[in-house]
């Protein structure tokens, strides 16, 4: 079904009239919404942002904010017209995400890992849900990279906020990690203090908008149903270990191309039905 552009008068009062938090995330579809006609996919998101601009004038908040971040699921995965002025974002100077789902898993009571592997240069991010969600990505660090001299720990920050990206925010979930600097970071903006970010990261606005900490950090401190727990690395802990192979593969696939999704999908079987065996003790 054909959706027509949306005015960009109509646009901007609708973006105008949403709260902050939320007029940030439709900034990014203001090209899907204006001008991508031809595109079925951005045709889809424009209905849901039409539908999200009436629950702000309604006052249904919530609402609203579903359906910004399922117009925004739309245009990040869909198929889009070849001429659509609004294609998936790629990370700058990295690559699109790898992710999939295992199915058979229970979806309730999850837990999840995360974690980043780091080498000369290149790095790899991955995470693993306990009902069988997946993710990574590797790219390598350029001179002009914004990340500072913190790049491990903003790397496990950022494989943080890759999985919070896409999970949403959902039913209560409790996030393993097994790097101390990282959950100090992400505890502290629980409480608050957004403000607190890795020495010498470039907090200069993004093409995308503020940069991704900025985000994560807000993000943290809005969402009361996500729990951090340390855990050992290396320990064998299975969701840990799948985490840190994820990392591991998408960091060595930067420069030795293969198929990482076979890979990736044998290892979270196997990973997660020990963990579904024997869950074990979560540190606190």
């Amino acid at each position: 079904m054909y959706v027509p552009t949306m005015p960009l008068r109509e646009f901007d009062d609708g973006q105008h009239e949403a709260p902050p938090g939320l007029a940030e995330q439709i900034q990014r579809l203001r090209a899907c919404a204006t001008r991508a006609g031809m595109c079925a996919c951005c045709g889809i998101a424009r209905r849901l942002l039409w539908l999200c601009f009436a629950a702000v004038r309604s006052g249904d908040a919530p609402i609203a904010e579903m359906l910004a971040a399922e117009a925004g699921h739309y245009v990040d995965t869909g198929e889009h017209h070849p001429g659509c002025p609004h294609l998936p974002p790629r990370p700058r100077g990295g690559r699109t995400p790898v992710e999939g789902r295992v199915p058979g898993w229970p979806e309730d009571g999850l837990v999840a890992a995360t974690d980043a592997s780091w080498k000369q240069g290149i790095c790899g991010i991955g995470y693993v849900v306990s009902d069988g969600r997946w993710g990574m990505r590797g790219w390598t660090f350029g001179h002009q990279d914004p990340t500072g001299p913190s790049r491990v720990l903003v790397s496990e920050l950022r494989a943080v906020g890759l999985l919070l990206d896409r999970i949403g925010d959902g039913p209560e979930l409790t996030l393993l990690i097994d790097s101390t600097p990282a959950l100090r970071f992400l505890r502290a903006w629980r409480r608050g203090d957004t403000g607190l970010l890795p020495d010498g990261y470039d907090l200069r606005p993004r093409r995308s908008g503020p940069p991704s900490l900025v985000r994560l950090a807000r993000r943290v401190a809005g969402r009361p149903g996500l729990v951090f727990a340390h855990v050992k690395g290396h320990s064998g802990h299975p969701l840990n270990e799948t985490a840190d192979s994820l990392a591991s593969i998408a960091r060595r696939n930067v420069t030795e191309p293969f198929n990482i999704r076979s890979r990736a999908e044998g290892l979270v079987e196997a990973f997660l039905r020990a963990w579904h065996d024997d869950p074990g003790e979560i540190a606190a």
